[in-house]
């Protein structure tokens, strides 16, 4: 990749190309369940600017974008801050994920719609025992908490159309075709609007890290994206939210080992936006830490499940006549009859 501009850390107003050569196209070290270090040293870093990545004889399947803080307005950064707040306060309402399969360490939350895993009913990740816990403390109101949710979701989504507006379209159409309700939506069905495009998302945090995999989702791309932060565990009430350059997190790089390509989150301190076909090419997180424990990462990405479009099947055909949705009334007054 050509030099970077000194002052920004970008490369202004280009996209670069990543032509996987034929001879590049395997995984070096197939044995290693986690890539090591020493192994990364021969995969293709990409860290600045924008750039695709395709096989030199195939189609790309991957796009990112390094955005350094730096180079951002004061209402971008504030966008982002309040993006992060709105995770930090998700963590109220819902609870850690105990069952991903890839995932090895770290911690996961999931927030929107999804399948029950229990019975025949489809509805919005929701901890009842967290939403009465708040609603005794009188810190609960479902108008602040559908706006919150409103406007993370439609912020993420701009984000997506500035990145990739093929692939918005991709994920919209996903959502259309199957009647799918929307993370932004708090009952179902209700109308969409032009920013809806996913059903639920995901953000991980505290060295998340998991083994190689592929999606099985219903969206054959998916966004992801990453965003250096203070350790909220550890920080003081002073500190800012997002990182400063003291940032000293080593490790962490999201891969593609059949391509020997990583994203290196380290080298630019900013945000790392990312479209990839997730179905179809292996990836994986990588260990990383803090060595002071300051610091961490944020990171999340959008999805549709294969087996909510099933359930939202039978409900719309009417062949699972005992199918729920329990959209935020539902939730509401199950842990009303708790109190």
């Amino acid at each position: 990749m050509p030099p970077v501009n000194p002052t920004t850390n970008t490369i202004e107003g280009k996209v670069f190309y990543y032509l996987v050569p034929p001879g590049r196209q395997c995984d070096p070290k197939p044995s290693e369940i986690i890539t090591t270090q020493e192994t990364l040293k021969i995969y293709k870093h990409l860290s600045h600017g924008t750039c695709v990545v395709a096989p030199r004889d195939g189609l790309s399947f991957c796009k990112v974008k390094f955005i350094p803080f730096q180079s951002m307005s004061p209402e971008e950064l504030q966008g982002w801050e309040k993006l992060v707040c709105h995770f930090f306060d998700r963590t109220n309402y819902v609870e850690a994920v105990k069952n991903n399969g890839p995932q090895m360490n770290g911690s996961m939350w999931a927030d929107g719609w999804r399948k029950s895993s229990k019975k025949e009913s489809f509805g919005r990740y929701c901890s009842v025992g967290k939403l009465l816990k708040m609603m005794r403390h009188s810190n609960y109101n479902p108008e602040d908490e559908a706006t919150a949710i409103k406007q993370a979701s439609d912020f993420i989504s701009i984000q997506l159309q500035h990145l990739a507006p093929g692939v918005f379209e991709s994920y919209r159409q996903v959502l259309i075709d199957n009647n799918l309700p929307s993370m932004s939506q708090m009952e179902y069905p209700l109308p969409y609007d032009a920013l809806d495009f996913a059903s639920f998302l995901t953000f991980t945090m505290y060295n998340f890290h998991n083994g190689p995999h592929c999606n099985t989702d219903a969206n054959q791309w998916t966004l992801v994206c990453w965003i250096p932060i203070f350790n909220p565990r550890t920080a003081s009430d002073n500190e800012p939210i997002l990182a400063d350059e003291g940032f000293d997190m080593l490790g962490g790089q999201f891969t593609f080992r059949h391509f020997q390509v990583c994203l290196d989150l380290n080298k630019v301190l900013g945000v790392t936006l990312c479209v990839f076909r997730s179905r179809d090419h292996t990836h994986q997180t990588l260990p990383g830490a803090s060595p002071s424990d300051r610091y961490t990462r944020i990171g999340f990405s959008c999805q549709m499940s294969e087996a909510m479009s099933k359930a939202v099947v039978a409900y719309i055909n009417g062949t699972a006549p005992n199918l729920k949705v329990a959209g935020q009334q539902q939730q509401v007054l199950n842990a009303q009859k708790k109190l």
